[in-house]
């Protein structure tokens, strides 16, 4: 990913003039952008390339049309809509312009990684620090390293300079991350159709369900939920929570590191508590409704989040 700190209007010019001259190049909008906005992009550009336009808010049935032989795409839109695009970006050179400091989504390609490719390009404000990036990671450094154990990979080290964290910029924050580092709750906004400015809330609430399990597995009071009422007749789930309830890893992970697992879940959870301050979102409604939601990714999760529906956290 290349981050360009410079205007963006003469940025996209110097991209598409270099990278793309003469071929096609199809910004992708939404309803935040004005028609002057399209209109200042158009004119720097219209002289290079073959320039096409598509709302993602009123023209998503167009969206196959970006794979009809463009070389660039110019993605101008806030976080949210970008959550709802779904399409493989691997093969165009994307540049992407948040509209506010929410960039997180941007920088992370098809698989929830932070891309690595050279035909990528962000604009940022230099000083601009997305504080739900700050929430994500600390959250992802926990579901990373138990992620790692499950999988018997090297994890990441324990020490984490949270306060350092924050005062970081957004590139020095996305440059601290190997580049195996998963930001699964970014997905789960995706899946379950979750507005982007919840983040730091669903990292909370997420990170107190593993509280909640792991020293559930230490003191042996462990609870499964009634998987008869809450899967009724799909054989398939039956199938796959009875497997998992069987695979005794999860537990034995758990018991086996059980000092690091809880330190580093605890860090982690105080460390995003502290900040949830700020976000104008922390409340009672707002908690219902995501619960509600992730309840339901968690029971068809394949990944180790299933395990927080399998031992009854939020209820049937």
């Amino acid at each position: 990913m290349n981050i360009r700190n410079d205007d963006f209007i003469f940025g996209i010019k110097d991209i598409i003039e270099r990278r793309s001259k003469y071929q096609k190049v199809m910004l992708i909008y939404d309803n935040n952008i004005t028609n002057a906005d399209i209109l200042e992009i158009y004119d720097k550009i219209k002289e290079l390339c073959i320039f096409n336009k598509l709302n993602i808010d009123t023209e998503r049935d167009r969206f196959d049309e970006i794979f009809d032989g463009y070389r660039t795409i110019i993605f101008f839109c806030s976080a949210n809509s970008f959550l709802n695009i779904n399409v493989d970006r691997t093969e165009f050179i994307n540049i992407y312009v948040p509209i506010d400091s929410h960039v997180l989504p941007f920088f992370l390609d098809n698989k929830n990684s932070v891309s690595n490719c050279n035909n990528d390009y962000i604009f940022i404000k230099d000083k601009s620090v997305d504080i739900s990036l700050i929430f994500s990671i600390i959250f992802n450094k926990f579901y990373n390293y138990i992620k790692n154990l499950m999988c018997f990979k090297s994890h990441y080290e324990l020490d984490f300079d949270f306060n350092e964290l924050s005062a970081s910029k957004t590139e020095d924050i996305i440059n601290s991350v190997d580049s195996d580092f998963e930001f699964v709750d970014i997905q789960i906004l995706r899946e379950c159709d979750i507005e982007y400015e919840l983040l730091p809330l669903v990292d909370y609430l997420i990170i107190n369900a593993f509280s909640l399990v792991i020293r559930s597995v230490r003191n042996h009071t462990l609870t499964m939920v009634d998987l008869y009422k809450a899967v009724k007749n799909d054989s398939a789930l039956i199938d796959r929570f009875y497997a998992l309830a069987n695979n005794e890893l999860f537990s034995n992970i758990i018991n086996l590191n059980y000092n690091c697992i809880n330190s580093l879940c605890e860090k982690c959870r105080l460390a995003i508590l502290d900040r949830l301050s700020v976000c104008e979102e922390f409340n009672e409604q707002n908690i219902k409704i995501i619960l509600s939601k992730i309840k339901k990714y968690f029971k068809s999760s394949n990944n180790i989040l299933a395990y927080l529906y399998l031992y009854d956290v939020f209820g049937v």
